[in-house]
């Protein structure tokens, strides 16, 4: 956005969180409320959009609600896997929900919220762009130079523990148990790991030096190396839905702290499953340990056995490829739609200010 010409009023990224750890920085987070409402109440912009982030974004929302500014709020609240308590708070505080998921617009419009499907942002660019072309990285992937044929039984494994540090902090250490026993299996393994940024790379290299596993970094290109694997080990969230989106096989891993999931984790989620793929399936279409503690045996296993069945691999491919489908884009982008979205809002006239404190009406 800061590229495109956005003036930025703060760079929060750098302190995304989940859980308990998101407790630590809500001094930050209040201040920089307090500075957007300000903002909004100077600018009277003509129309907000807030994007993704439920926890801050809703009162981004709130706020500017009640500074009688439009909401169109840009990838709706997962509330059908979590929080559903918060219906109420989204209908007062969003003229205009876009959904990136299709059963979503008629989720929320059960609730009397104004939902409309955009479709998913990750589906707008061709799955066979250049940039997911692993033959035009540089240096190439292991088994991609001329002449460097991946020798028989030589698989070729991608490695996604996050992109948050704690995500990595986490995920990471039972996935290169993982890996140690695959390549117990499979001494010739490729492991490739993607990373969001130099700073994350850096942090996985230094999980790396203390173990006997090796495994090339690359920071973004994550469609190139989904292209490049045989099979994902990959955290949770939207990692698998874009892994799906090149009908790659992948066995989904997130750890959490046994502690944390039965003393909040399983009360707040009332899902079957946590995997996207496997809740747009409707089933276990991809193998899923999500939440992830105890022993790594379990899958590594999974991974082994999917590894030593093409058959296997190809079924899940084909699976894959039925439930993206939805998903692919129809004529325009997401962004196209809701720039529309956000037109049709600029039309309206500033909006009366009105009370959205909870409990009202």
């Amino acid at each position: 956005m800061a590229a495109s010409g956005c003036r930025l009023l703060a760079n929060p990224v750098g302190r995304s969180a989940m859980l308990i750890g998101a407790v630590a920085g809500a001094r930050y987070w209040w201040g920089l409320l307090g500075d957007i409402r300000q903002e909004l109440r100077t600018l009277q912009p003509a129309v907000v959009v807030p994007i993704d982030s439920s926890a801050v974004n809703l009162r981004v929302a709130r706020i500017a609600r009640a500074e009688g500014i439009p909401v169109c709020y840009y990838v709706a609240p997962q509330l059908w896997a979590s929080r559903p308590w918060r219906m109420n708070t989204v209908r007062a505080v969003t003229d205009t929900l876009c959904c990136v998921l299709p059963f979503e617009e008629g989720y929320f419009g059960k609730h009397g919220v104004n939902a409309v499907y955009v479709g998913h942002p990750m589906f707008d660019a061709p799955a066979d762009a250049a940039d997911t072309d692993p033959l035009r990285l540089e240096p190439p992937l292991p088994g991609t130079r001329a002449g460097d044929e991946a020798p028989p039984n030589a698989p070729r494994v991608a490695v996604f523990p996050g992109s948050r540090k704690g995500e990595i902090a986490a995920n990471l250490p039972p996935m290169l148990e993982v890996m140690s026993e695959v390549k117990g299996r499979f001494p010739r393994v490729s492991f490739v790991g993607v990373a969001p940024s130099e700073e994350r790379a850096w942090q996985i290299r230094h999980h790396l030096r203390q173990t006997n596993t090796t495994m090339d970094i690359r920071i973004g290109c994550t469609d190139a190396v989904v292209r490049w694997a045989d099979l994902c080990l990959t955290k949770s969230g939207t990692a698998t839905l874009q892994i799906a989106r090149h009908h790659k096989p992948m066995v989904v891993l997130y750890a959490v702290a046994a502690w944390k999931w039965h003393l909040a984790g399983k009360y707040l989620i009332n899902t079957e499953y946590i995997s996207l793929v496997n809740i747009l399936a409707n089933r276990e279409l991809v193998p899923e340990y999500v939440p992830f503690y105890g022993s790594p045996l379990p899958v590594a296993r999974e991974v082994i056995e999917l590894l030593s069945k093409p058959e296997l691999r190809a079924a899940m491919s084909k699976d894959l490829a039925e439930l993206v489908k939805p998903l692919m884009p129809r004529g325009k982008a997401a962004s196209e739609r809701v720039a529309e979205e956000v037109g049709k809002l600029m039309g309206k006239q500033i909006l009366p200010k009105v009370n959205t404190a909870p409990g009202s009406k």
